[in-house]
């Protein structure tokens, strides 16, 4: 009887080692993903509560009728784990926000589209290498859970088992809200519900909760009154028009000023900057701004800022889509505004191509858009979008803004500062036309030190490797590199009444930051427009700090419509009397609805 019971608690060595593997299998697969997309992980990881469920299930299930059943059942559970796990860090590396079932169906197409674009062998490879993976965790599940079935028969295997439940549950359910434990959800937060999402099932649930919310959001706007605000805007009558700059630097965001290997090099490279533009007679000031966009989905970031309403959904940005090019629905914006005071407006878009099933749309009816294809350009390719920044600026000012003598607008979306920042950076040629001269890229990792001098770039950064730099670091390098491209142009080539606004587009996607701003930047060469800008708290020159004010991106519209007319009264006095209604947190996006 002794030597029976004995038998019953204990195992064999080979199979409590396999038993103890296979749960660690099991473990382990549902948290791979975070670790390959550097995504927070849960905080029970390694414990998985869904894992340990389905392998508690096929344990107990084993040599019974409905054993195999289970088994497969508990297979199809596991893939579904792994898989929602996935695709919540893969919108986590692209947006840095968890996902929404009801939205992120929506870009199923443009990661098709970008596949096609971005094709070559080497990302053949990676798709290869990718299938190969998915092949072997799905052999890796299976083994476990048969593994599972086959030694969990013990009852030492059975007891330790039960130890983990009586531990894991009180700890997620107890513990753990007591503490106030888990990742916050920045989505599900924006969303009103604060609640801390411990497992992949409450997050499936938060993931569902949001989604009815969202279609609950658009279903309310299409019945909302629409905010007439903007309406005022059409009575302006400018007469003093200066040419105006808006710069989206791309992937330029607060996790510079931050971010504890960047934020030195970056106040130290701002500086410099500064100091050349105060040699050429700029004024300059400096604010934050609240972006609804984390990584990515610039389209959302220029929405925003074009319309002055907060567009951070991409269902919200087609309904607009749909009512501006189908519907023909005069939606007030900064574009059509400019337009109305006459001046000539001119979008650069350097990446922006036609593709299958994704033609190129004029949806804020630029005068003069300036798209990939229209640049002409015959170089090598750089980065994501064909042409440099530096050419492409450059081209578009000879061909488009300097022969023409009414008054302009220049939105620009730079490209060279895109991710991954682990290509080459372009050269900076003394003359931008050697571009099309050239017949192959220099895309040494060692690129051209001759371009990066120490009087403009701090000695951090200057190493002539790039390659073998940290992401963070090969992320400055291109932020440093867009910055000369914009100093040089702007000092050279800008009329000298012009105003120009800088600011980032969205954070950069591979880098960790809690803030959800960007640096927006003011210079002109008319210290009045400046000084009207410091009235709103900006602080002078161009470095970032603490004491500057923060602004919601959908705010600018207004503002910049109110410094023009004030402007245009001419003259440093500060009264506001009379001045357009100022939108300091934008208006409804039932604005943007037909």
């Amino acid at each position: 009887m002794l030597s029976r019971w004995s038998t019953s608690l204990s195992a064999p060595l080979p199979d409590t080692g396999r038993f103890l593997a296979a749960w660690g299998v099991l473990s382990l697969l549902p948290i791979v993903p975070a670790l390959v997309s550097s995504q927070p992980l849960r905080p029970y990881a390694p414990l998985c509560v869904e894992a340990l469920v389905l392998g508690t299930a096929v344990v107990y299930a084993a040599g019974t009728s409905w054993g195999r059943a289970v088994q497969w059942g508990a297979g199809a559970g596991m893939a579904l784990l792994v898989l929602y796990e996935a695709y919540d860090a893969t919108v986590y590396a692209a947006f840095r926000r968890s996902g929404i079932f009801y939205e992120d169906l929506q870009f199923i197409d443009d990661l098709g589209y970008l596949v096609l674009t971005l094709w070559s062998w080497r990302m053949a490879g990676a798709l290869l290498l990718g299938l190969l993976a998915a092949a072997g965790g799905g052999w890796l599940m299976q083994w476990s859970l048969r593994t599972l079935a086959c030694t969990g028969r013990h009852g030492g295997c059975r007891t330790g088992l039960l130890a983990v439940h009586l531990v894991a549950w009180p700890l997620v359910g107890v513990v753990g809200p007591e503490l106030d434990m888990g990742r916050v959800n920045l989505t599900y937060q924006t969303s009103n519900d604060r609640t801390r999402v411990r497992t992949a099932s409450t997050s499936a649930a938060a993931n569902v909760h949001a989604s009815l919310r969202l279609d609950d959001l658009l279903d309310s706007l299409r019945t909302a009154p629409t905010d007439s605000a903007y309406a005022a805007y059409d009575t302006l009558s400018l007469n003093r028009r200066p040419p105006l700059y808006l710069i989206m630097i791309e992937s330029y965001g607060s996790a510079l000023n931050v971010h504890p290997a960047l934020r030195g090099p970056y106040r130290e490279l701002m500086r410099r900057t500064d100091s050349v533009f105060a040699a050429a007679g700029w004024h300059r000031a400096t604010a934050r701004c609240a972006i609804p966009v984390r990584g990515g989905r610039s389209w959302l970031s220029i929405a925003t800022l074009f319309t002055g309403t907060r567009v951070e959904h991409q269902l919200l940005f087609n309904q607009f889509q749909d009512a501006a090019l189908h519907d023909r629905a005069e939606i007030p914006h900064l574009v059509r505004f400019l337009n109305r005071q006459g001046y000539r407006t001119v979008a650069l878009q350097p990446f922006t191509f036609a593709r299958p099933g994704l033609p190129v749309r004029n949806l804020y009816d630029f005068d003069e858009p300036v798209y990939r294809d229209d640049l002409h350009y015959r170089g090598p390719d750089y980065g994501l979008a064909n042409a440099p920044d530096q050419y492409s600026l450059h081209y578009t000012h000879e061909t488009h803004l300097a022969p023409a003598q009414d008054p302009f607008f220049l939105f620009f979306e730079t490209v060279d500062s895109h991710s991954l920042w682990n290509y080459g950076l372009p050269p900076v040629p003394p003359d931008w036309r050697r571009f099309n001269d050239q017949t192959t890229a220099r895309r040494s990792p060692h690129p051209d030190t001759a371009s990066f001098p120490p009087v403009f770039l701090p000695d951090s950064i200057t190493t002539p490797v790039i390659y073998d730099q940290p992401t963070p670091l090969r992320y400055l390098r291109h932020i440093a590199h867009e910055w000369r491209i914009l100093r040089d142009y702007l000092t050279t080539k800008a009329p000298p009444e012009s105003l120009v606004l800088l600011l980032g587009d969205h954070q950069p996607p591979l880098l960790e930051t809690t803030r959800s701003t960007v640096p927006l930047h003011v210079l002109s060469r008319d210290s009045t427009l400046v000084a009207r800008v410091r009235r709103h708290g900006f602080t002078e020159g161009l470095p970032p700090t603490d004491l500057s004010p923060r602004l919601r991106q959908e705010s600018l519209y207004a503002f910049l419509v109110r410094l023009l007319a004030a402007h245009d009264r001419g003259g440093p006095a500060p009264d506001t009397s009379g001045l357009p209604p100022n939108q300091p947190t934008g208006v409804s996006p039932s604005l943007l609805l037909p």
